[in-house]
């Protein structure tokens, strides 16, 4: 076993889509899915773009807010999680930051609380 401190992991800025504050650092990238680790500073944003996959986006700690397309801005905190379908835009930003875990897989599928696809 290994513990994984992933404050400590090597990040590399991202400023695509006009992302702001966003940092990422890869845990996993293989052709079934990739994970990441995702710190969005106090007043940042992750810049609307598309899902090439479905994806997870899992909140470790702090809060922000997450919209898909141009629908309203909701909020988001640690202990939950947004999913996207391939092909939507979606955005995130935090007034406070943020740090999530990034799934991306064309595996997932949004598995609702009553257990339905």
């Amino acid at each position: 076993m290994e513990i994984v401190d992933l404050t400590a992991l090597p990040v590399h800025s991202i400023e695509a889509f006009g992302s702001i504050g966003l940092s990422a650092a890869k845990l996993v990238r293989e052709p079934a899915a990739e994970v990441t680790v995702l710190r969005v500073e106090a007043g940042g944003k992750i810049g609307s773009h598309p899902a090439p996959v479905g994806q997870l986006l899992v909140v470790l700690s702090g809060g922000g807010e997450v919209r898909s397309g141009d629908g309203p801005w909701l909020p988001i905190g640690a202990g939950q999680a947004a999913f996207w379908a391939a092909g939507e835009e979606h955005a995130t930003r935090s007034k406070g930051g943020l740090t999530v875990l990034a799934i991306e897989s064309t595996e997932l599928c949004n598995k609702t609380a009553n257990g339905t696809h």
